[in-house]
């Protein structure tokens, strides 16, 4: 098995007390959100987020996508429609664990 980190983000929102699969699909779907990375999986947050970007990062929500795949991905194929074409499709093809808090949503595929 191949690990992947699917980093998403947008505005800073308000988070209801339960997200769903409906609501993540629904922001990207709307086009409020943006690939921040795409890749191997990343052992550490701040891999990805320097220190200069703490204050920035403040006024962002983060969707992090963690899944796995029996083949490799070349990632560099991947546009950003593509990369929310798999987003969307991997929400819809199962029952993930989607954990949240303040401001970020983790989601285990």
């Amino acid at each position: 098995m191949v690990q992947h980190t699917l980093v998403l983000s947008t505005a800073k929102i308000s988070l209801p007390d339960s997200v769903s699969i409906d609501f993540v699909s629904g922001l990207i779907n709307r086009g409020l959100t943006q690939v921040e990375y795409f890749g191997c999986e990343i052992d550490h947050h701040c891999d990805i987020v320097s220190e200069d970007m703490e204050a920035v990062t403040k006024e962002i929500t983060y969707i992090d996508m963690h899944f796995d795949s029996d083949t490799p991905i070349n990632y560099e194929e991947f546009d950003q429609t593509d990369v929310f074409n798999l987003a969307t499709n991997l929400l819809g093809d199962c029952s993930p664990e989607i954990r949240k808090d303040e401001k970020d949503i983790t989601i285990y595929l």
